[in-house]
């Protein structure tokens, strides 16, 4: 007997093509991949996002795919967008703890804080304290934070990032002698005061979870529709059942409905009504209108800190430096104020006076790309500085 093998042959022709299409696919989702994490080690989120982009949409199932897109919306300030994306990760690979921890993060920034808790009630215990216990710090619980990050910074093999990680919660708890002493352990001596600095501006933003968790992660929270509907994660499709065949049971015809009689209605009581005729208006004293209203002007509520500095003094210095790096802001008068934090007093230097936050934060971006640091805050009735009015009084006509 002869045996047709042609339908055989072109089945094993079509496996092979999927197959080879298949491997092809994830090649290149993997280049797409390794060029997204370059370009975030490059500092270039744009690029970033791109990339992790291009590779979801080869590899829309691939969860390391999600997590880099995560990542990339992540340094590029966009939170919304990462919270979509680390979630969608998740569902591909729920074991992803390190995930799970950024997704938390978007959710800090986002508002969403009871979601961000019980996502990192999770995670306890599973390897991850430090990261855990930073993020709790972050949502203002520390007394769940410190037991946490004390036990990681105590096991063996604790690294660097840790130890840092319980001396930032030990800052923005305002325990300024103990996030000291361990920035120390790891920090060149010269350089642990700036560090401090820099904690204490990340804590003054507890009241916008974005601005603080951007300010922590360095990066500058932007506008954000979400992540494209056309990468979105779309379930499996489950297979249709087949077909079950009923007997055809032809249905008795109904008896016909029992005749009832309805009851006699009773008169009804007379009924009180609330309505006693239409209400007697009385006639409204006259108004007296203004000639003319002077608009009121809105209020420029935002400003852009660069530093706080333990003397006006060294505000003086520091804007002047600043100034050799990011020449624009020559245009800008300094202003500041002062603030006192566990006993310390700090003077804010800062640009204030921004009509808008898109203005603060296209401002702040300038600043960052001269390679300083600054983050966008409501304006907290900061004056230009005093050193700076001499400066300008003393300028030629």
């Amino acid at each position: 007997m002869r045996m047709n093998w042609t339908g055989l042959t072109a089945t094993a022709i079509g496996l092979v093509l999927v197959s080879g299409a298949s491997a092809a696919t994830h090649k290149r989702a993997d280049r797409l991949i390794a060029g997204a994490r370059e370009a975030m080690a490059r500092g270039v989120p744009a690029a970033a996002v791109r990339q992790a982009e291009a590779a979801v949409r080869e590899a829309p199932r691939d969860p390391q795919a999600r997590a880099t897109l995560g990542r990339a919306y992540l340094a590029a300030g966009r939170f919304r967008s990462a919270e979509t994306a680390f979630g969608d990760a998740l569902s591909l690979d729920p074991a992803q703890a390190r995930v799970a921890i950024n997704r938390a993060l978007a959710q800090i920034a986002l508002g969403r804080a009871d979601e961000a808790m019980a996502l990192l009630d999770g995670l306890r215990g599973g390897g991850n304290d430090s990261d855990v216990g930073l993020a709790l710090a972050l949502l203002g619980r520390p007394d769940e934070a410190r037991p946490l990050l004390i036990a990681a910074a105590r096991a063996p093999g604790a690294d660097a990032r840790i130890r840092q990680n319980l001396a930032f919660a030990y800052a923005l708890e305002g325990c300024w002698n103990e996030a000291a002493a361990i920035a120390a352990q790891d920090v060149p001596a010269d350089l642990v005061a700036e560090r401090l600095r820099r904690w204490a501006m990340v804590g003054q933003l507890r009241a916008d979870p974005a601005m603080q968790v951007g300010a922590m992660l360095g990066v500058l929270p932007s506008a954000d529709a979400g992540q494209p509907e056309a990468l979105a994660l779309i379930a499996e499709p489950v297979p249709a059942s087949a077909p079950v065949l009923l007997a055809h049971v032809p249905t008795p015809p109904a008896p016909p409905p029992p005749l009832i009689t309805p009851p006699p209605v009773p008169p009804s009581e007379p009924v009180a009504s609330a309505f006693a005729g239409p209400p007697r208006m009385r006639a409204a004293r006259p108004v007296l209108l203004a000639a003319h209203v002077v608009p009121v002007r809105p209020a420029l509520a935002w400003a852009v800190q660069v530093g706080a500095y333990s003397t006006v003094e060294r505000t003086e210095v520091a804007w002047a430096a600043l100034g050799r790096r990011a020449t624009f802001l020559a245009d800008h008068m300094p202003t500041g104020s002062a603030f006192r934090r566990r006993g310390v007093v700090l003077h804010r230097l800062s640009i204030s006076g921004l009509a808008s936050r898109a203005d603060a934060s296209n401002l702040c971006r300038r600043i960052q790309s001269a390679g300083a640091q600054c983050f966008v805050r409501m304006d907290g009735g900061d004056r230009p500085m005093q050193w700076a009015l001499r400066a300008k009084a003393a300028e030629p006509a």
